[in-house]
């Protein structure tokens, strides 16, 4: 009996740990992140929209805070015998190639021939700083 309470007081735990969490994730404390997303949200067919600019009008690079491991996969399957990987160092400009819905962003630091991006999961806010949005000329 004395586990089974462990284990309901831990998981009452780890879930409220969890609320706590998603109540921190807020405009004023992530706006790289949500910089980012709003630019994805833009959606031009609804007339509203049109005028705005949005995630294709712009290149988008940063630069890590943190070292990076990249995983870079030559297109050839299987994925996992043809992926190369290597090292990103702290302060190496990347190209933020997506944003997610879950929060994360991915990025490559492959700034030549971008085909996608070779890590995901980075904090917008927290392992990438000094963006840049360089407008695309259409």
């Amino acid at each position: 009996m004395l586990q089974t309470t462990v284990i309901r007081s831990s998981g009452y735990l780890k879930q409220k740990l969890i609320m706590e969490q998603e109540k921190e994730f807020t405009r004023e404390l992530n706006p790289n992140f949500f910089k980012l997303w709003d630019l994805k949200c833009v959606q031009k067919w609804r007339d509203e929209q049109k005028h705005l600019k949005d995630w294709c009008s712009f290149e988008i690079y940063a630069k890590t805070t943190k070292d990076l491991e990249m995983n870079v996969w030559n297109g050839t399957h299987p994925v996992k015998e043809n992926t190369t990987k290597h090292i990103c160092k702290s302060g190496t400009k990347v190209r933020v190639w997506m944003v997610s819905r879950f929060g994360d962003v991915g990025v490559t630091d492959n700034l030549e021939t971008p085909k996608g991006y070779d890590v995901r999961g980075l904090d917008a806010d927290i392992d990438l700083t000094d963006y840049e949005f360089l407008e695309r000329v259409s």
